[in-house]
């Protein structure tokens, strides 16, 4: 059998009509050819939201890497290469065992169409499939509802991060129909966890949609919270106990983080029944945990374009939640004045929205094009979305002109590049 749901449609949707396609139609045929591999799976924990995805993933699989578990993950998009998207017990696939499985996915499909993700998404449940792993964590590509990745039936725990505006086009115009087709990665008497969130509308509708699915839901401020200590170490509150004292402070930057690793500690109580963790094993994974693009430092030839001692960021922000977030970081950089804090905003085609730049407008915004993009906003349409909401932006036209802009400086700079992964390519190959 495959999982073929008419979601529940919540009232905050009012009288909406919902068109009940079979989302898995494209896929089914093609999978049911391959023996159904995304049946046999090893437990799967699933994330969808807008902000904080990859972050809770990584998290999530440094601690079972640390309490001597085999983890695997299913994430996207790719930084440098495709191959990045499938990691198999902690070891990303290699191009042979990628070269093999894409290839039974092509052969197998025939006269059937797939989208790139749907393709790449049966890959790596063939791969998946057969890792033998104790966990996969998969990351939902874009929305839940709809994502190649919820037609999984089974699952060991889902979570949803913070839910900000992002693919309108396919998700919905209005946070509630976002949350509404998040929400729908929900499976019946599974932990269902949600992050802190901006909107108590979003928690209503998210609610909503867990009851009609009878999933166990445990939302922050509710069943889980954290409280930071003036030393960067928090508490973390299960159930309204302090379970957790003194965590240390996050290696991955930002407020926002603490918010993120909450979740992930917090699926980690709900499915502790089925693994041995430690205190030691999730303060370990706390402190060392690595994503790239979530507020990097960049220590290469590029520094040389900046004025001596200026340090240079990458972050993988491109919505409001993800500009909020980012801001809400600069502005705790007391090392460097306002003045001195430069922001170089990059977008692909039609990505770039006034509430993104209006988050960032009490520092220096430097409009580029993204030199390895397939489909890159010109500098010219970012500036102009700009000034056309009175901010004071350059048309600094690509990356290193908007580095030499900045070269003349009499002070060291805080410089972060954002708005698209792609800026990868240019910034980490």
């Amino acid at each position: 059998m495959v999982y073929l749901p008419h979601w529940p449609i919540p009232s905050t949707l009012g009288n909406r009509k919902i068109n009940y396609e079979t989302v898995f139609a494209r896929m089914l045929p093609v999978l049911n050819k391959l023996g159904n591999p995304h049946c046999k799976l090893p437990p799967v924990i699933h994330i969808a939201g807008t902000n904080g995805k990859g972050s809770i993933t990584a998290l999530l699989a440094k601690i079972f890497q640390v309490a001597k578990y085999n983890a695997s993950i299913y994430t996207s998009p790719h930084l440098l290469h495709c191959n990045e998207r499938i990691v198999l017990n902690q070891q990303m696939i290699d191009n042979n065992h990628l070269y093999s499985i894409l290839e039974e996915v092509r052969l197998a499909r025939q006269n059937h169409d797939l989208t790139f993700m749907e393709s790449f998404t049966i890959a790596g449940f063939l791969a998946f499939s057969q890792s033998k792993s104790d966990v996969l964590i998969v990351e939902c590509g874009m929305g839940g509802r709809i994502d190649a990745t919820n037609i999984i039936e089974q699952k060991l725990a889902t979570i949803i991060s913070s839910i900000s505006h992002d693919h309108q086009e396919y998700l919905g115009n209005t946070l509630l129909e976002i949350a509404w087709q998040k929400a729908c990665i929900a499976r019946k008497n599974t932990p269902l966890i949600v992050a802190q969130q901006t909107a108590t509308e979003v928690n209503q509708t998210i609610n909503e949609v867990a009851k009609k699915l009878e999933s166990l839901t445990y939302f922050y401020g509710q069943d889980f919270e954290i409280n930071i200590d003036t030393d960067g170490s928090f508490d973390f509150y299960w159930q309204q106990e302090n379970i957790l004292p003194q965590l240390p402070q996050p290696s991955l930057l930002g407020k926002h983080q603490y918010d993120n690793f909450s979740a992930g500690l917090a699926c980690i109580m709900a499915i502790s029944r089925d693994f041995y963790f430690t205190y030691e094993h999730l303060a370990k994974a706390i402190a060392t945990v690595f994503w790239p693009a979530r507020l990097q430092k960049i220590n290469n030839h590029l520094l040389a374009f900046l004025p001596k001692h200026s340090q240079l960021w990458f972050d993988g922000a491109h919505n409001q939640g993800g500009a909020l977030a980012l801001a809400d970081w600069l502005a705790s950089q007391n090392d460097f004045a306002d003045n001195c804090k430069f922001v170089l905003c990059g977008f692909s085609k039609n990505k770039c929205k006034p509430e993104f730049l209006l988050a960032l407008k009490q520092f220096q915004l430097l409009a580029i094009r993204v030199g390895k993009e397939p489909y890159p906003e010109s500098s010219q349409t970012i500036a102009s979305i700009g000034k056309q909401h009175n901010l004071n932006i350059i048309d600094a036209n690509n990356l290193i002109s908007a580095l030499q802009h900045i070269q003349p400086q009499p002070q060291p700079c805080l410089v972060v590049v954002c708005g698209s992964l792609h800026f990868a390519l240019e910034l980490l190959a």
